[in-house]
């Protein structure tokens, strides 16, 4: 059975680390959120915010989030803030140097919550996030929501989930300042009662399992590659064969020729036989090709450091039916 769900107010969101909007996008999906403001300190995806919410006021920085900095663009009201916080300090990838990482920026968002004085919020970050500097670093997490009043659930949401053909795992934390909200089947969670620092994470709460919606990995992965191939539309190629592209040496080219376009670079020499006027040309042509090269590249960070929509539209679905036991109970 389907749980009934209160109608609630429309609720005031401020975006942090922004990226090209995901988690924005995530909550349009859901219904009853409002982004109020963004804050995203690289150029290329704030130039994808203006463009695709020109009425949403960005502050580049994050340390300049203040009560009177949100005031100065007009932001009088906000209810809960989501965060994709940078993940380097976490990720297996890198050095994984956490709390020492300056990008890690978990200390301007409790500021910020702080500051605020937000009744929710939701953070998004990298399995790898669980397991920093031996759990104690998101113990620590936990702890300092519960020293702030919140209570706070949390797990594991993979893309693979909502439809893509890749896993993409991810830690998502809700954490909201009820005093009883109700526990969800999918979600390890933790209050503030009687809670120490010592025990906050311990025991097996590193032994995440998938949310209720997940499906056999295998048949699922299955079941989503034949449905990608099955729309992608006749290029030529078999959709067996579709499925190695990238790890097939022969369809190297035509992979670059379908994704940049080729340039071929004159020498020296041969540039200085054009005619000045063909040479001007020429240097114009490959700064333009340098630029879509940039811009390709601005493009692959941006998408790789996306929120995946869908899975924030689940997490925003959760978070409603909290919001909405503790309208109830209240």
């Amino acid at each position: 059975m389907t749980e009934q769900i209160t109608p609630l107010e429309t609720q005031k969101v401020l975006d942090l680390c922004s990226g090209i909007g995901g988690f924005t996008l995530g909550h349009m999906i859901s219904g009853g959120f409002e982004t109020v403001a963004f804050c995203e300190i690289n150029q290329y995806c704030q130039q994808v915010l203006n463009l695709r919410f020109p009425q949403i006021p960005i502050i580049p920085d994050i340390h300049d989030i203040t009560v009177k900095s949100l005031a100065g663009i007009g932001v009088r009201e906000i209810d809960g803030i989501i965060a994709g916080l940078p993940c380097p300090p976490f990720s297996l990838a890198g050095k994984r140097q956490a709390s020492l990482d300056e990008r890690n920026l978990f200390g301007e968002f409790f500021r910020i919550i702080c500051e605020v004085r937000l009744h929710w919020a939701i953070v998004e970050n990298v399995p790898g996030l669980l397991t920093a500097e031996g759990s104690e670093f998101f113990r620590t997490l936990l702890w300092k929501f519960a020293q702030m009043g919140f209570d706070v659930e949390w797990g594991i949401v993979s893309a693979s989930q909502v439809g893509a053909v890749h896993l993409r795992e991810r830690v998502w934390i809700i954490a909201t300042n009820s005093q009883s909200p109700r526990r969800g089947t999918s979600w390890y969670k933790y209050t503030q009662t009687g809670a120490n620092a010592a025990s906050v994470g311990g025991g097996n709460h590193c032994n995440f399992q998938r949310s209720s919606q997940s499906h056999n990995s295998v048949e699922y992965g299955a079941r989503a590659i034949a449905q990608c191939t099955s729309s992608r539309g006749d290029d030529g190629f078999p959709a067996r064969l579709d499925r190695c592209l990238l790890t097939h040496a022969g369809l190297t080219d035509w992979l670059c020729a379908s994704t940049i376009p080729s340039f071929n670079r004159l020498t020296r020499n041969e540039v200085a036989a054009l005619t000045p006027n063909c040479q001007k040309e020429y240097r114009q042509l490959y700064a333009e090709y340098l630029a879509i090269r940039r811009q390709q590249t601005e493009q692959i960070k941006a998408l790789g450091n996306a929120i995946v929509p869908q899975c924030a539209a689940l997490i925003f679905e959760r978070l409603k039916i909290i919001l909405s036991q503790q309208q109830k109970n209240s």
